[in-house]
């Protein structure tokens, strides 16, 4: 959303984004805002309210994703430091199927993006 889109915006609206960008429910949104649900999806209706709560929204996902990414190496490596623990193999049995589900998802993963890259191709190719 470009500065004069913002600009189209009320102060209301302005202030109201980043409450109803949150992981709120419409209802606790509306209270915090001090507005009626009505009013929210009368707002919902305009372009410019709509691409900036959605701009928001994926702005705070980008950041969550980007935590994970950051914290999943120390999650392996505490995966890999539970499969080594002699002392309990209910504990090993746990995490030995928690990295083997992981792998297997991201091999499932995988193929189907070389799949879809081969499919884009294809069609790449008929034009």
């Amino acid at each position: 959303m470009t500065k004069s889109d913002t600009l189209s915006l009320s102060e209301r609206q302005k202030q109201a984004l980043p409450i109803f960008a949150s992981n709120l429910t419409i209802e606790e949104a509306c209270e915090r805002a001090g507005i009626s649900r009505n009013t929210f999806y009368e707002w919902l209706k305009e372009p410019q309210f709509k691409s900036e709560l959605d701009r928001l929204r994926n702005e705070i996902v980008n950041e969550a994703v980007n935590h994970l990414k950051i914290t999943s190496t120390k999650a392996a490596k505490t995966l890999g430091n539970l499969l080594e623990r002699d002392d309990s193999p209910t504990v090993q049995r746990a995490a030995a199927n928690d990295v083997l589900g992981h792998v297997m998802k991201f091999m499932e993963l995988k193929e189907l993006e070389d799949r879809l890259a081969d499919i884009e191709r294809y069609i790449g190719g008929q034009k």
